[in-house]
């Protein structure tokens, strides 16, 4: 059968240019010379998400985001309302919440794994459903097409796409992990969430306190611009509020704060609420 491919609001597909920047310009300042890079391999086998999951709001209609993830993407529903959509990417679950006027039109960034030797393969796939965005020439790779990123200090590469509501969505291939499989991909080869970004006005402090709560390491350096808490499996993304996001485009953006609920796995069960931003945060063990 052949694929359902969406055809998103051109408007809309511009406007997230610049959004997008955001993402890109986070992972790129891990590269900077700021920070101090460690050595990271991993050792085992088991492919446990850290994200289990996420509550995020969304100004697309819930038809809309059905007819994306469902049916375009071919992940199963959970659970559906008028103002609520729950799906399952794998193994993490993600509700979309119909935001209101009040919240402005929120947008996210989430990543998810999928294996390390199907970049390739999950390329070719999502663009037969919608577009990928454009990269710029810095973080390419001779051997991939022009839109897959080339993260090498993370050795991993990625697609990024947008989805209705203009969350910017990655497929990353994280070749240090050892979760290779056969055969053509599919929605069953989107294995877990593996990131979630939050924006703040102190990463450092935010940074301090996810460590504290969830028990995980710093990933790959950190600065006062942006920190990854976490490992393969998982990375919470801390941000600094207040970026002006330029990429490839004449056009800025100021980076915002959205409503955002998480579950993740940790060393010991914890809450945690940030004292000055929406976010909620649960560690299960």
């Amino acid at each position: 059968m052949r694929p359902h491919k969406t055809e998103p609001h051109r408007r809309h597909f511009l406007q997230g240019i610049c959004a997008a920047g955001a993402f890109f310009s986070l992972h790129d300042l891990i590269t900077a010379n700021e920070l101090e890079l460690r050595e990271f391999s991993t050792e085992d086998d088991d492919d446990k998400p850290r994200i289990l999951q996420l509550e995020l709001l969304s100004s697309a209609p819930m038809a809309e985001m059905k007819q994306f993830y469902h049916v375009t993407l071919g992940l199963p529903i959970v659970e559906e309302k008028p103002n609520r959509l729950t799906i399952d990417a794998g193994l993490t679950r993600i509700s979309f919440l119909e935001s209101a006027e009040a919240d402005g039109k929120p947008f996210y960034h989430f990543a998810f794994n999928i294996p390390e030797n199907k970049i390739l393969a999950a390329h070719q796939w999502q663009r037969e459903r919608c577009p990928l965005l454009p990269i710029p020439e810095r973080l390419r790779d001779a051997k991939f097409p022009d839109d897959v990123v080339n993260y090498s200090h993370w050795n991993a590469h990625s697609v990024f796409f947008f989805d209705p509501a203009g969350n910017v969505v990655e497929y990353i291939a994280r070749h240090d992990l050892k979760n290779a499989a056969r055969g053509d991909f599919s929605s069953e080869d989107i294995l877990y969430a593996s990131e979630i970004a939050f924006v703040v006005d102190d990463v450092t402090a935010t940074a301090t306190k996810l460590k504290e709560i969830t028990g995980a390491e710093q990933y790959r350096g950190a600065s006062d611009q942006i920190a990854a808490i976490g490992d393969e499996h998982g990375l919470l993304l801390v941000m600094k509020r207040g970026r002006m996001i330029s990429f490839d485009s004449p056009q800025r953006k100021e980076v915002s704060v959205f409503a955002t609920t998480a579950a993740v796995r940790g060393q010991r069960p914890a809450k945690y609420e940030h004292p000055e931003f929406p976010y909620e945060l649960s560690v299960e063990n």
